[in-house]
C-alpha cells in the first residue's frame, strides 16, 4: 500500500476510535443496552466492510506483506504434503497454518482467506473476553461500564483494522488463546485453562510466552493442574521435533535477527551501527537481560504484593500483567515488528479506561502506539526502504521527514512505557477491602 494512503488511514481511524470512546465514556447515564448494542453494530460493520473492501479491492495491492511472503508459500508447502522444515515453515508455532488453511482454500487460495481467519480469531477473542467479563462482574473486579469504554477504545483502533483486518497479520490469535484460558481460569477449570494458555505457543508464535505470566494472576497457582496442562504442548512439540528435527529454531531466529524500527535499540543507531555487536557473545542476549531485568522487577513486585494480600486475583490483575509484560516487550527488544502491536491492544484498551487511571492521558498512549505504528512502518518500509541503522535515513536529504519519524518512534517509546506502567498499577492496586480479589471470592462461593 502507497505511503500517503498509509498515513491517512491511520490519522483518521484514530479520530474516529477516539471519539467512539468519547460518546460512550461521556454517556454514563444511558441505558447500557443502548450502548451495547451500539457496539456491536460498530464492530460488525467495520469488521465486515474492511474485509469485503479487503477481498474486493485492497489485496491485489498487497505486495510486501508477511501473509503474502510467508504465509501463502507455507500454505501452499502444507497443500502438497512437503514436510515442515525450518525453509519454509519460519518460526511460527506448528499449530498456526494449518489453522489458517480452510480458509485459505475456502477463499480460493488468496489473502481474503487469511484476512477472514485473522478476522474469526479476534472474533473468539472477543467473545471470551465478554464471557469472562460477565464472570468478573459478579464478584466485582470490573463492572459493565468499564468493560464497554474498553471495547469503544479498542473496536476502531486503527493498529488492529490495519493489521487484522485489512491485511490477515496473525499477532491477534495470540489474544484469542490468552482470553480462551482465562475465561476457563475463572470457571475454575484449571486444567483446561492452563492447557489452553501453554497451548498457544503451539498456535501462535514464541511471543506467546509474553501472556505467560498472566496465567498466574488470573487466579491462585494450582501446580499440579499446570503440571498437567503442559501435556498437550509437550505432545505438539515432541511431534514437531521428530518431524523437522530442529524445534528451537524459533528461539535461535529472533535472537539473531536485526533490529526493527520503533525500538529504544533502533533509536541508537543514530550514532552508528551496532549490528556486529549484536550478533554475538553479550550483545546477542543484551536486550533479553534489559527485559528480563524490568520484568523481575514489575512481576516481583505484584508477587510481593500478591503474598501481603494487598492485591487480588482476578481477570483485571491479568490483563494488567499482560499490558505490562508486552509493553516491556515492545520497549526492550531488538525486533519489534509494528504488527506484533494488536496482541496488545485489547488488554491495553482495557488498562487504559479502569477507572483509578488518568483516562485521558492513558487513552491517548494507546491510540498514539496504534496510530504511529502504522505511520513509522509507512516511514521506514516504504519512504525509506527499510534502512538497517537510523543514520542512514538522514543521509536521504529528507530532513523534515526523518525528523517527524524520529519523533514518532520517541512518542511511541513514552506511550509503551506509561501503558506498561499502568498495567503494572493495575496489577497491583491494592484492595480497599479484606477480601483480596475474584479468586479469594470465588473459592469462597
Amino acid at each position: 500500500m502507497p505511503f500517503l494512503p498509509r498515513v491517512l488511514f491511520a490519522l483518521i481511524a484514530v479520530l474516529f476510535a477516539y471519539g467512539l470512546w468519547r460518546y460512550t465514556h461521556g454517556r454514563r447515564n444511558d441505558g447500557s443496552t443502548t450502548k451495547d448494542r451500539l457496539l456491536i453494530a460498530i464492530y460488525v460493520l467495520s469488521r465486515v466492510g474492511g474485509w469485503l473492501m479487503f477481498t474486493l479491492f485492497l489485496q491485489r495491492y498487497v505486495t510486501a506483506s508477511d501473509p503474502q511472503i510467508f504465509y501463502i508459500p507455507q500454505l501452499e508447502h502444507f497443500l502438497l504434503g512437503e514436510v515442515p522444515v525450518r525453509d519454509f515453515y519460519y518460526p511460527y508455532g506448528p499449530l498456526l497454518i494449518p489453522s489458517m488453511l480452510p480458509f485459505y482454500i475456502l477463499l480460493g487460495r488468496s489473502l481474503a482467506g487469511i484476512s477472514l481467519f485473522a478476522i474469526l480469531a479476534e472474533a473468539v477473542a472477543l467473545w471470551f473476553f465478554i464471557k469472562s467479563a460477565r464472570i468478573a462482574e459478579k464478584f466485582g473486579d470490573v463492572d459493565h461500564i468499564w468493560i464497554q469504554n474498553a471495547l469503544a477504545l479498542y473496536i476502531l483502533n486503527p493498529a488492529t483494522l490495519y493489521w487484522t483486518v485489512l491485511l490477515g497479520y496473525q499477532s491477534i490469535v495470540q489474544t484469542a488463546y490468552s482470553m480462551v484460558a482465562f475465561y476457563f481460569l475463572l470457571q475454575g477449570r484449571h486444567m483446561l485453562g492452563y492447557s489452553m494458555g501453554l497451548l498457544g505457543l503451539a498456535g501462535t508464535k514464541l511471543l506467546m510466552v509474553l501472556d505467560w505470566p498472566a496465567l498466574l494472576a488470573v487466579t491462585r497457582l494450582q501446580i499440579g493442574q499446570l503440571l498437567v496442562g503442559t501435556i498437550p504442548l509437550l505432545a505438539i512439540y515432541g511431534a514437531y521435533q521428530w518431524i523437522t528435527g530442529d524445534i528451537l529454531f524459533p528461539l535461535r531466529y529472533h535472537f539473531t535477527y536485526e533490529s526493527s524500527e520503533g525500538n529504544v535499540w533502533y533509536l541508537l543507531t543514530f550514532f552508528g551501527d551496532p549490528q556486529a555487536f549484536y550478533s554475538r557473545g553479550f550483545g546477542s542476549v543484551l536486550s533479553l537481560l534489559l527485559f528480563a531485568s524490568l520484568f523481575l522487577l514489575g512481576f516481583g513486585r505484584w508477587l510481593w504484593f500478591a503474598r501481603q494480600n494487598r492485591t487480588s486475583f482476578s481477570f483485571s490483575t491479568a490483563l494488567g500483567i499482560s499490558t505490562f509484560t508486552i509493553g516491556l516487550f515492545f520497549i526492550c527488544s531488538r525486533y519489534t515488528g509494528n504488527y506484533y502491536v494488536p496482541m496488545l491492544m485489547l488488554p491495553a484498551c482495557l488498562v487504559a479506561t479502569h477507572p483509578g487511571s488518568n483516562t485521558q492521558r492513558t487513552v491517548w498512549a494507546v491510540l498514539l502506539i496504534s496510530s504511529l505504528c502504522i505511520v513509522g512502518e509507512a516511514v521506514w518500509s516504504v519512504a525509506f526502504h527499510q534502512p538497517g541503522v537510523l543514520i542512514e535515513a538522514f543521509s536521504k536529504r529528507q530532513p523534515i521527514l526523518v525528523g517527524l519519524w524520529t519523533g514518532t518512534i520517541v512518542i511511541r517509546l513514552v506511550a509503551f512505557a506509561m501503558v506498561a506502567c499502568e498495567g503494572l498499577f493495575l496489577a497491583t492496586s491494592v484492595e480497599d477491602s479484606g477480601v483480596t480479589g475474584l479468586a479469594n471470592r470465588l473459592e469462597r462461593s
